[in-house]
């Protein structure tokens, strides 16, 4: 299915992200700083790419495509993937929120940025994970080739509402940024 293609390759650009921020997170732990640009930008990462680009689709496109054939046969899976979503909204806020005190030194601030960013990593691998390997394939014997289209062109329908043709490459970049910040 061409629709979950896009999606597991957008995976592999979150997940590349993940292996970054938990270079910065062990770089942490060890009682070494990353600059602030760094975390600003992944919550910039994670809210323009993970979040209103990609679970933007799978939440209210493929889910609701899915709910529309099912009904209620899959609300289990779905409420406890859009519960991670929301989860994972809720750490990048309170990763924002410590910004400023981390800038400045704050202990408490900096444990707070720590503990969320560790959550973070942790809850979207185990999500990346169960999409790609559990959701994404009962999905696939669910939507027939007539379906996946539609599914496909809900997506760019989507991506030129928004304006985010560009979306995927501009994500790439701050994905590149975010390494060349953590590298020095």
């Amino acid at each position: 299915m061409k629709s979950l293609e896009i999606l597991i390759r957008e995976h592999g650009l979150i997940r590349q992200a993940l292996d970054i921020f938990s270079f910065a997170k062990e770089t942490l732990e060890k009682g070494k700083r990353p600059p602030r640009e760094f975390f600003e930008i992944a919550v910039e990462f994670s809210r323009s790419f993970a979040d209103q680009f990609h679970h933007f689709k799978e939440e209210f496109l493929m889910f609701g495509l899915l709910s529309q054939k099912k009904g209620a046969l899959f609300d289990g899976e779905i409420g406890a993937l859009r519960y991670q979503h929301e989860r994972g909204r809720k750490f990048i806020g309170e990763i924002e929120n410590s910004l400023q005190g981390y800038s400045q030194g704050d202990v408490f601030a900096t444990t707070k940025l720590l503990e969320n960013l560790a959550s973070y990593i942790s809850l979207l691998k185990l999500h990346i994970h169960t999409e790609d390997h559990i959701f994404f394939q009962m999905v696939k014997k669910e939507f027939s080739e007539d379906e996946d289209h539609v599914l496909l062109e809900q997506f760019k329908n989507e991506e030129k509402r928004i304006g985010a043709t560009d979306c995927f490459e501009n994500s790439r970049k701050l994905v590149a940024k975010m390494h060349a910040l953590i590298e020095q």
